[in-house]
Parts: structure tokens; sequence; C-alpha cells
């Protein structure tokens, strides 16, 4: 059974990634015998809910008490890049939650550091582990690449997500620990899901907005346009909106996809029309499982030594699309991506 370490005990770390672990599909293969905290308040916190798991204060003192296998990195984006450094020099294999570092020159370095590691790296790209998202690939993979498309993400929130109390509420929308705002955030996702599904893309184009948040000092509203070979993707995000809404559709000469949310997918296909029953995207339950699927791939390349070379170059690619995403919106103009 691999043991392994969570990095920063927030929300995620709590709801999401501890629950994963302890699921009935993963029990058996992996336990969570430690947390490194550096807050107390959130130590203390956790000591008393989860009295079967040791906590520290740093990596250092894990690694004097410990032998584990791997570390699971949910620290907010401000830390992945020193903790992902540290996790290098203690020779374990890493998870890591997204933003895989919060600036392209964190990821030029870490990617540096992790293109010739002995061990595993993950980042957290659980999306593409949704039925939603898996119908959207094999639709193209059908189409063998010989028409245009277009592919449309649509993502509304309410508002940013607080974080936990003990930490910083706001952490999201402060851009000293996170980055950015709702791009960094959800859109990062469909960035590498963009990605993912098409290539590297020829070209970014980007607008960000403060649209109904002008409290933030980050953006609550943000536009991209990336062109592809044979496609173009539009991703639209907001923390603006009046109620948390997922749809997305795939449209070419071939047929088209269209999930415009909840548990339906309509497909139409060299003139077949079927509805593909799907879960709901903005089910929390649906979203919960991902990371199931996910930690069990990652005890897979672990137990197979499998270094998948491709998921790092994949976490970089992220964070470049990412910062030439912003460079667009302060440019003001297309960024050309071909020479990279």
């Amino acid at each position: 059974m691999l043991k392994g370490a969570i990095i920063g005990f927030g929300k995620i770390a709590q709801n999401s990634h501890l629950k994963a672990y302890q699921n009935d599909e993963l029990k058996n293969d992996v336990v969570i015998t430690s947390v490194v905290e550096p807050l107390e308040a959130n130590k203390e916190e956790g000591k008393i809910n989860h009295p079967e798991l040791i906590f520290y204060s740093s990596m250092d003192e894990l690694f004097a008490n410990e032998k584990i296998d791997f570390i699971d990195i949910t620290a907010p984006p401000k830390f992945h890049a020193q903790l992902i450094q540290e996790g290098i020099k203690q020779n374990v294999n890493i998870l890591c939650e997204k933003p895989f570092t919060m600036n392209l020159e964190e990821a030029k370095t870490t990617y540096a550091l992790l293109k010739n590691y002995e061990k595993v790296f993950m980042p957290c790209h659980q999306y593409r582990y949704s039925p939603i998202w898996q119908n959207f690939k094999s639709f193209l993979n059908n189409s063998n690449g010989n028409v245009n498309s277009l592919l449309q993400f649509n993502i509304f929130r309410l508002q940013a997500d607080p974080g936990g109390t003990n930490f910083n509420p706001s952490w999201r929308t402060d851009k000293n620990v996170s980055g950015g705002g709702v791009l960094a955030d959800s859109g990062i996702h469909y960035l590498y899901l963009s990605q993912w599904l098409l290539g590297k893309p020829k070209s970014v184009t980007a607008k960000i907005y403060n649209l109904n948040h002008s409290e933030y000092q980050v953006e609550d509203t943000a536009v991209v346009i990336l062109e592809f070979e044979k496609a173009i993707a539009e991703i639209t995000l907001t923390w603006g909106a009046d109620k948390r809404v997922n749809n997305a559709r795939l449209i070419s000469s071939a047929g088209s996809l269209n999930y415009e949310g909840k548990t339906k997918l309509l497909k139409n296909f060299n003139g077949k029309e079927e509805i593909i029953s799907v879960p709901d995207a903005s089910d929390k339950a649906h979203y919960f499982s991902l990371y199931i699927s996910l930690i069990k791939e990652f005890i897979s390349k672990i137990n197979n030594n499998n270094k998948s070379r491709n998921l790092i170059e994949e976490a970089f690619d992220s964070i470049n699309l990412l910062t030439k995403c912003y460079l667009s919106a302060e440019k003001g103009k297309t960024i050309l991506l071909n020479d990279e």
C-alpha cells in the first residue's frame, strides 16, 4: 500500500482529496498518513477532525519523521513551485493541484527540474476523466481531423469560491496568492482541455473584465479565443453570473455535440441524432468522482514506474498558454504561438 502526505489542508484537501483517498475504490491501495499545514489554526482544527492523521508544520519535519511514497500538493498556487522543488529534493512522487505554478518563470524552472525526474509527477488535470469531455474527444477522433471545428465552453459562477476561514477566505481574488482571477482559477482547466482535445494552438486572443465584482483585484470575467490548425476554441468564464452553469458545444460540418448542462449530451453525427446520458458538470458529486479517477491513474503510474513526461509538458503548456492569455489581454492584441 502506498503511503502519502497532503501538503496544505484547506477546503480542497479536506473536501475532495482526502475523501477520495478514503473512498472504497482507493482505500486498499493507498493511505494518507500525514499532513503538512503551517497554519496553526488549520493544524489544530485538523487534529480534532482527523485524529487518524499526523500533522506537521513543515516538509522538513514531515520527512524527518516519516518515509512516504508521495506528496499531494493542495496549497494555494503561490506555494506550488517551492513545494514541488522540495518534493524533488526528497525524491518522492508528486501530485499537484492546478495551476502547476503561479507564473511562467516558475513554470520554466520547475519544468527543467521535472523533465528528467525519476519519480512520477502529475498535475491535477482531472477534467479529462469526465464522460462529457471524453465524448468530445471521441467525437473529434471519429471525425479523423478532416473537418474544421468550433469548440465553445461557457462557465458561469456567481462569485469566486471562498477559501477556508483560517487562511484567507478571499485568496482566489488576491493575485499575490492565486496568480490571477477566474481565468487562472477555472480557466486553466479549459485551457488544458482545449489542448488535450485539439493539440497546441497557433494563436490566442483574450479579454479580461471586472463585470460585477469591482471589489476584486483580479478579473471576474474572461473571454479567450484559441486558433488551432483545424479548429477554433472559444472559452467564456465569469464569476458575475446569476447562477452556476456549465455548457459546451462542438460544431463541424460532420456533426455536432451540445452539452447544455444537467445530464444530457445531444449528438448529431453523419445525420444521426443521439441523446447520451452524462453526469452534471455542475454537480459537486461528479467533480469529486474525477479526483478518484485522477488518483487511480496516479497510483497506477507509481506502481508501474510510468513517468509520463507528456503530463509534465502538459502542466508547463497550461501555464505558458495562461500567461499568453494575460499578455494578449494586456496588449490588446492576438499573440502568435507558432515559434515557441
